[in-house]
């Protein structure tokens, strides 16, 4: 005769009881053999800074004003824009990661301030010179914003809205210590850009200007480089072998390659 279900659970409870017991005393001999580590840590987490939302506003406020061009230009020549803290650490979706604040003032004021004052060296890329926040988040030292930012492109001679999405986070003297910065729909960006000079050019598709950019920004790019790279700094032997090493060894790159081994992502650099 089977058991009833009460008395199955009465037997399993006699059996079961004991395990809690062994697993305790199994934990308990495991702690004391693991090893254990001091806590060297020197952070004190009261310091962390605690600005009020207006405080968080103003200085993201500022750091985008200083970013338009010609406020750019200023924060350029500082080569150590004094909005960054010195060990800032920043990322950019498109471009990668920047650490320090030599080469954060570059890729933030001095890329942008180059093509607005070099209006004829031959890029893809804007500089700004008006913004909007759409979105903003601020506690503590931490702020989320988006903007959408106005872009004047040069080879064009048209604006473009660009929509960029930052956290941003500050230290006590209200310098950016980190940031991680997204261009949204930067390849559509890219490729309306192309599409507008294809366009202007009479040309029957983006496809057919494609071989005509890759040259002209190999071009640019190589004329750069054999002027101002030299002795240990020297990167080709002569303009020829460069152009002919961005054009037939190296792709064009799409917008999302900025961070790759793209003709594109040496157009970001030659801008600096």
């Amino acid at each position: 005769m089977l058991d009833s279900p009460f008395t199955v659970a009465i037997m399993m409870l006699k059996y079961l009881t004991p395990l809690p017991l062994f697993f305790t005393s199994i934990l308990a001999q495991s702690a004391l053999s693991y090893p254990s580590f001091p806590n060297t840590s020197t952070l004190d987490p009261h310091q962390t800074p605690n600005y009020t939302f207006d405080e968080l506003y103003n200085l993201t406020n500022r750091f985008l004003q200083n970013h338009m061009y010609p406020n750019n230009i200023a924060q350029s020549l500082a080569i150590n824009s004094t909005l960054l803290s010195d060990d800032v650490l920043g990322r950019v979706d498109a471009t990668r990661d920047y650490a320090g604040r030599e080469l954060n003032t570059e890729y933030l004021f001095g890329l942008f301030a180059n093509i607005a004052l070099n209006p004829d060296a031959f890029t893809l890329l804007g500089y700004p010179i008006n913004y909007t926040f759409t979105r903003f988040l601020g506690i503590g030292n931490v702020v989320s914003f988006a903007a959408i930012i106005e872009y004047k492109l040069p080879v064009t001679g048209t604006t473009i809205p660009q929509e960029l999405d930052f956290w941003v986070t500050y230290n006590d003297k209200g310098e950016i210590s980190q940031y991680d910065g997204n261009f949204r729909y930067l390849q559509w960006q890219l490729t309306s850009t192309i599409a507008s000079i294809a366009k202007a050019q009479n040309l029957s598709s983006s496809a057919s200007l494609l071989p005509i950019l890759h040259a002209k920004l190999a071009n640019s790019i190589c004329e750069t480089a054999t002027t101002f790279c030299n002795g240990t700094n020297l990167q080709y032997a002569n303009q020829q072998a460069c152009e002919n090493h961005l054009y037939n060894e190296t792709r064009f790159g799409d917008g999302w390659e900025w961070g790759m081994d793209t003709v594109s992502c040496r157009m970001v650099s030659l801008c600096c």
